[in-house]
């Protein structure tokens, strides 16, 4: 009797798990480059994704370009142009 119970309790437990993960996926989409509302950052997630440095150029924010332009073409070059210290470093150490 006890065994049944244990099996009763798995059995809807594992099935609460599937139909949580089931709803999770139908219901959440990944939006990518499109769902970023700053269109800086937008510019720069699709410049990660294309590998593609026409998208780098037109992004407005100077040291955010420069990361963009560093990562794309793998030069650190780009981080050198960086105004914040922190961000300028940061860029130099993901480029090494």
């Amino acid at each position: 009797m006890k065994t049944l119970i244990v099996m009763m309790i798995a059995m809807s437990c594992g099935a609460h798990a599937i139909g949580a993960t089931k709803g999770y996926s139908q219901t959440e989409d990944y939006a990518g480059c499109n769902g970023i509302q700053n269109s800086d950052k937008k510019l720069y997630c699709q410049a990660m994704d294309a590998n593609k440095a026409e998208f780098c150029t037109r992004i407005g924010n100077n040291d955010l370009q420069n990361k963009c332009l560093a990562k794309v073409n793998n030069d650190v070059k780009f981080c050198k142009r960086i105004s914040d210290e922190k961000k300028r470093k940061n860029c130099e150490q993901y480029i090494r």
